[in-house]
């Protein structure tokens, strides 16, 4: 599996302009609703907030993995943000975020889920400094395509 395949341009936001990982959750919900994959963005929202009610998804090494089960969408769909100034999000090790990767599934993709999970967890340790010089979508892709193929 690889992660890139699971992104598009239009799902990778650029220093987005919000204020913390609330703002960002609604963001990531319409995105995922422009592109069509899901038919409300407050779904993806309150069900990412939900999860994080759990546990803060801020893994640590300044990288973020929120992410959660929309029932009916029958895949495994991410998006992405780049935040070079920082964002507001409580994570593991308090250093401060700035790579934000969101990922959708259902309870039919779980495996799928699971393994983008850890395949980010290991990327993260690895360093994905290039992703946060990232200045478009496309640029994004490719660092991370070089990132996992390399």
């Amino acid at each position: 599996m690889h992660l890139y395949e699971h992104l598009i341009p239009d799902r990778v936001l650029i220093a987005p302009a919000v204020s913390g990982r609330s703002e960002l959750f609604h963001r990531f919900g319409e995105v995922f609703e422009d592109t069509g994959i899901v038919d409300s963005a407050e779904a993806v929202s309150r069900r990412l907030e939900e999860r994080e009610r759990i546990l803060s998804t801020g893994i640590g090494l300044g990288v973020a993995i929120p992410h959660a089960q929309v029932p009916g969408i029958g895949a495994l769909f991410m998006a992405a943000s780049v935040h070079p100034d920082n964002l507001d999000y409580p994570s593991l090790d308090d250093e401060p975020i700035r790579l934000v990767f969101c990922l959708i599934g259902d309870t039919d993709t779980a495996a799928d889920h699971l393994a983008g999970l850890a395949r980010l967890a290991r990327l993260a340790r690895r360093g994905l400094g290039r992703l946060v010089e990232s200045t478009s979508g496309e640029a994004f892709i490719k660092a991370l395509k070089e990132l996992e193929e390399g």
